[in-house]
């Protein structure tokens, strides 16, 4: 079964302005795979939410995919977990991710932590680690509470999801926490208290902001800047899904935090042909070249011009960096190093060394 849509290079973006520009060697902090079995049947009614787009992906239908998006480039690594859906069949999930592991040195795991029952969490990881298994940090996700629409991360607090006791145990392994931050990100002041609670009381747990810490408007990434929260070590920006140019430029302002940025695609997320469109009729929501099952049909017939300047999210993500990259007042070895940093060093030298 094929999972990833048939490779296209929509506008031409791969080819005339990111191939020559990518560093030869990346490391990716950021992708889902699993299999078809780890997760349970999916409802109508959640077809209609993007988080649901993809379910499964294999690790060598990923392989193929980095061919044919990053074309010309090696992987040298990758921050793997399963797929966040509260469908998910935890176990399967995990132990799919720890059987890739032992066969793959590639692979990093991050175990999917149950919410529900952190328990069973911390009994699996002991488990799988006796067996091997040396997951490398933890992802857990507002999705897998169960709420329904539209109680989605814009109505959830963090503590719903990361709770004190999954905490404890992370910072007595040294594990690394994927977050995914709730309500507006981290321009929101409960998510910023809550990040600023975890360096100061978890001191071992390094934090991977993902998405660069999430937002619907850049204001709000603005906003986390001015708070200083981004300033403790232990904070990682990682870039998937942001794809707002003034983000980047924002962040690459202050030279403490080019040790702490991460590349990461989000695949197979990554390859939804679209960007986060912000309105006052629609909210934030998806614009898409393509047609998915939850597409604002309307809008999607409205914009129908600026949907033809679409292409993979992890394709403009990659471009507003370079856009920010190219207006940055640095010396041309200081960019080329700041490169070789985000698109590998950072992951493999900074984030995975034991604490």
């Amino acid at each position: 079964m094929t999972i990833l849509p048939p490779y296209q290079d929509h506008i031409g973006l791969w080819r005339e302005e990111l191939a020559a520009w990518l560093p030869d060697t990346i490391f990716d902090a950021h992708v889902h795979l699993g299999p078809p079995e780890a997760m349970g049947p999916i409802p109508l009614h959640r077809l209609q939410e993007p988080v649901t787009t993809f379910t499964a992906l294999p690790l060598e239908e990923l392989l193929q995919g980095y061919q044919a998006v990053y074309a010309g480039k090696t992987i040298a690594g990758m921050i793997a977990f399963p797929f966040p859906l509260r469908e998910v069949r935890y176990e399967v999930a995990n132990e799919y991710i720890a059987r890739l592991m032992a066969r793959d040195p590639r692979v990093r795991g991050f175990i999917l932590a149950n919410p529900r029952d952190t328990a069973s969490t911390i009994r699996q990881y002991h488990a799988l680690q006796k067996g091997g298994a040396r997951f490398r940090g933890v992802k857990p996700y507002y999705d897998l509470l169960g709420k329904p629409m539209p109680f989605s991360s814009l109505h959830t607090d963090m503590e719903e999801f990361v709770p004190d006791e999954l905490l404890e145990f992370m910072d007595a392994e040294r594990l690394i926490l994927m977050l995914h931050t709730s309500r507006e990100g981290m321009g929101h002041p409960g998510c910023q208290r809550f990040v600023r609670r975890i360096t100061e009381r978890w001191p071992h747990v390094k934090v991977i902001l993902a998405h660069m810490g999430r937002y619907t408007n850049k204001r709000q990434f603005l906003d986390f800047m001015d708070s200083g929260v981004w300033q403790h070590p232990n904070i990682f920006l990682e870039m998937s899904s942001a794809s707002e140019p003034d983000v980047y430029a924002a962040a690459l302002q202050h030279r403490e935090l080019w040790a702490r940025l991460l590349f990461g695609s989000d695949l197979p997320f990554g390859l939804i042909s679209g960007v986060e469109y912000n309105a006052p009729e629609t909210g934030l929501i998806f614009l898409t070249r393509e047609a998915y099952p939850w597409t604002d049909r309307s809008l999607h017939e409205r914009l129908e011009r600026q949907r033809a300047t679409l292409s993979y999210n992890t394709y403009h993500t990659l471009h507003a960096l370079k856009r920010a990259l190219d207006e940055l007042p640095a010396a041309a070895g200081d960019k080329r190093q700041l490169m070789e940093d985000i698109f590998r060093r950072n992951a493999q030298d900074r984030l995975l060394t034991t604490t």
